[in-house]
């Protein structure tokens, strides 16, 4: 009987020692906060759009930022990433989904199409070369760099097709020092980077009309 209860008592406290280990470890979890890129599109070019359609094309992202995870870096040779604060999708998913929404609201085209050459007359693509969290001493910035190629889908000769190839890099200041700081600081960066796309597409469609 002695040696029952002191079984008894010995699985007893191997479990409560479990069941403590893994309250703790629960407790130690932290919660992934989730950030997005907002700003207000710019209002209309021209009240007269032209007589083209324009299909933005998917963009693709550069490695090491292909993932939702933020990536910051201290200098130019090391780079870490946060594992509680993320991206809500990745980057090439943001840029040309406000990509698309900013040509829309400019007005310079008849149609904006994502991803849809069936009835476009030109295609933007794009690739998002930088987009990471920029850690000076003094300073923490956003570093967004993109670069974005407009064709034409109809021109026959191949050498005629691109009307411009160009890339675009804003280093936006962040108000503070934390994830936070950095998705505003990036939403300004981006929405600066596409009223030039926009200046510069406009322009690029005027030579071809």
């Amino acid at each position: 009987m002695k040696l029952t209860r002191v079984l008894t008592i010995g699985v007893c406290l191997i479990l409560l020692g479990f069941m403590c280990g893994c309250a703790g470890k629960q407790k130690q979890r932290q919660a992934i906060k989730f950030y997005n890129i907002h700003y207000s599109p710019p209002g209309p070019v021209t009240q007269s759009p032209l007589p083209f359609i324009i299909s933005v094309g998917k963009f693709k992202t550069a490695p090491p930022y292909n993932s939702t995870l933020i990536i910051y870096s201290k200098n130019d040779f090391t780079q870490n990433k946060y594992y509680y604060h993320q991206w809500i999708i990745n980057p090439e998913e943001m840029v040309t989904h406000l990509m698309a929404r900013d040509l829309r609201e400019s007005n310079i085209a008849q149609a904006i199409l994502v991803s849809d050459n069936s009835y476009a007359t030109h295609q933007l693509n794009g690739i998002v070369e930088q987009f990471y969290e920029q850690d000076q001493e003094n300073q923490w910035n956003a570093v967004l760099s993109i670069t974005v190629t407009l064709t034409m889908m109809n021109e026959k000769d191949i050498t005629k097709r691109v009307c411009y190839q160009k890339n675009y890099k804003e280093i936006s200041p962040c108000e503070q020092k934390n994830p936070k700081g950095l998705a505003r600081a990036m939403s300004m960066a981006m929405s600066n980077i596409s009223e030039i796309i926009i200046s510069d597409t406009y322009d690029a469609l005027l030579k071809r009309k």
